[in-house]
């Protein structure tokens, strides 16, 4: 039960750095002296990933910075990652019981 746990406090703290850390990292290209007229290949790659970690939870574009000032933003981004952290976890349950599940029927079969 602990194990599980943590696994799902380690997938949560992952997404969340990453979820922290991939806007700044975008505005940075965006902002920089990197920025061309064509924005390039690593920025676009950066969109594409931050649209990808804030679903379903979109905190930075949804909700209004009053809602959430300074800090606080990092609230729904936290219940974001916490959200994956649990369907990622189920999602590994689910496998390793169906991978148990057919361990067991090799074995009635012989």
């Amino acid at each position: 039960m602990i194990k599980k746990f943590a696994i799902l406090i380690g997938i949560g703290l992952a997404h969340f750095t990453l979820s922290a850390l991939v806007v700044p990292g975008a505005m940075l290209l965006a902002g920089g002296p990197f920025m061309q007229p064509e924005p390039p290949l690593a920025f676009r790659i950066l969109v594409v990933v931050t649209r990808i970690l804030y679903f379903p939870v979109i905190s930075l574009s949804l909700y209004s910075r009053q809602w959430f000032p300074g800090n606080w933003i990092y609230l729904p981004i936290a219940a974001n990652s916490l959200l994956w952290a649990t369907v990622i976890s189920c999602l590994i349950l689910l496998y390793q019981k169906v991978v148990a599940g057919r361990k067991q029927d090799g074995r009635r079969d012989h």
